[in-house]
Order: C-alpha cells, then sequence, then structure tokens
C-alpha cells in the first residue's frame, strides 16, 4: 500500500514504464509486461563465488581465485543492464518506493533458481548513511529485504550500521572502494544477541565488486554470526 503522496502523485502525473517509457495503466508495476519479462539474467559463465563474468573454464574469477572471504558467496537476481538498470535508477535516484518494493519481488520470486541461498536463518539489509537516507527518504536496500522477508518468512534483522559515510562507490574501482569501504561498516549495538549463531543472508541492490557485501559480512561474524553471503537485485560488470 502506498503513502497518500504516491498516491495522489500516481492520480495526478501520466505513468510511464521505467525502461521503454510506454505508458503504463493505473494497476501496472514500474515497468511494462514486456520490460518486467525482459530483466536480463545474470551473467555466464559466472565465479561460483562472487557470480561476476568469469573469463577462464576455472570455476573461480582472477579476484576469488585463491583467496577466503568473511562473505562466503554472491549471487544476484538479473544483470545491471537494460530494465533491471532502469529499475535500479528509478529506486535509487527518482525516489521510486514501488519500482524498489518491484525488484525486491523479483528477487524473491528467483530464490528458487539459487538452492545454495537456503537454509539462512534471517535476512539483514546492507545499511546506508543516516545522512544519505535522510536525503532519499528510505533505504533501497530495506525496501528490498522487506520483500524478500514477506515471501520467504525470514526475519529481517537491524544489526548493521553505515559508520561513517564515504564516496558514492559507483565512482570507484575495486581497489578505490576496498579503501574506501573499509571499516565503513560495524554491527548495531546489540547485534550480538539477533546474529549470534545464526547464518545471515545481505541484501542489496546492486553488487560491483562485492566489497559492501564483504565488509558487511565481516561485521555479522564479528558479531557472532556463522555464515554470511549476499543476495543482490542485479549484478554489475562486464555483460558483453
Amino acid at each position: 500500500m502506498g503513502t497518500y503522496l504516491e498516491i495522489a502523485l500516481d492520480l495526478l502525473l501520466p505513468r510511464a514504464c521505467a525502461h521503454c517509457r510506454e505508458d503504463l495503466s493505473r494497476a501496472s508495476g514500474p515497468l511494462c509486461r514486456a520490460c518486467a519479462a525482459a530483466l536480463p539474467p545474470p551473467p555466464e559463465p559466472a565465479c561460483v563465488r562472487c557470480a561476476g563474468r568469469r573469463a577462464s573454464p576455472a570455476p573461480f574469477c582472477a579476484d576469488c581465485a585463491g583467496r577466503r572471504f568473511s562473505c562466503r558467496l554472491i549471487r544476484a537476481a538479473a544483470a545491471h543492464r537494460g530494465p533491471a538498470a532502469s529499475l535500479v535508477h528509478a529506486f535509487k535516484f527518482r525516489g521510486s518506493k514501488p519500482a524498489a518494493r518491484a525488484a525486491g519481488r523479483s528477487m524473491a520470486a528467483a530464490l528458487t533458481l539459487h538452492p545454495e541461498l537456503s537454509g539462512f536463518d534471517a535476512l539483514a539489509a546492507v545499511p546506508i548513511h543516516p545522512r544519505r537516507e535522510r536525503e532519499r527518504g528510505y533505504n533501497q536496500a530495506e525496501l528490498l529485504a522487506r520483500e524478500v522477508a514477506a515471501a520467504t518468512g525470514l526475519p529481517l534483522l537491524d544489526a548493521l550500521e553505515r559508520a561513517r559515510a564515504a564516496a558514492p562507490s559507483w565512482r570507484l574501482g575495486r581497489v578505490e572502494r576496498r579503501a574506501e569501504l573499509s571499516g565503513a561498516y560495524a554491527p548495531r549495538e546489540g547485534a550480538a544477541s539477533l546474529v549470534a549463531g545464526k547464518r545471515v543472508l545481505l541484501i542489496d541492490d546492486v553488487a560491483t565488486t562485492g566489497t559492501t557485501f564483504e565488509e558487511c559480512a565481516s561485521a555479522l561474524l564479528a558479531a557472532g554470526a556463522t555464515d554470511a553471503a549476499g543476495y543482490a537485485f542485479a549484478r554489475a560488470g562486464d555483460f558483453t
């Protein structure tokens, strides 16, 4: 159920598909039927750990091979291009909560394609800095996570916080992201009582290098979680 403001805007302004701009009916979601059906799948062949495209027959990409991670694996519902990228843009930069809810429902529906993501005890949304949340009006990862929680019955834990602000990560390369995000996430006060002994699935909008998931997973493990993995709506990277 939308807010009164969302309902008023829906009545006063014409609605268009977030991707192709085709006119939408009042009852439709943020994407037209054709674009919703054309969400691009994650890349193949993919690294078995981070789900990014790999260039060789080996099971791991060059960045994951031979390394140990706090975030055991990463998966995504779609590739960050086409209608999926437009949906992300709508909820991340245009203030569309319905777009985030639609993306979250897509994530919930795609979970059956990833049996390796079964068996988790709880969900945790990747947090954003309070200043960014005030500017945007919401944490998009939390909106996604709510839809996954509603579909799976898993509890959504408020276990993490963004300890410090950082530059927008989409502007940074892999090495710069690691330096910028190091220590940027921390367990909330009392997080240990929420996550101790639990396997926690992190939820975010876009996975690019996996650094955000890795930092959040490290914070969860430090608070007593026994396992952590990441699930994003979209996987960014080289999808030629």
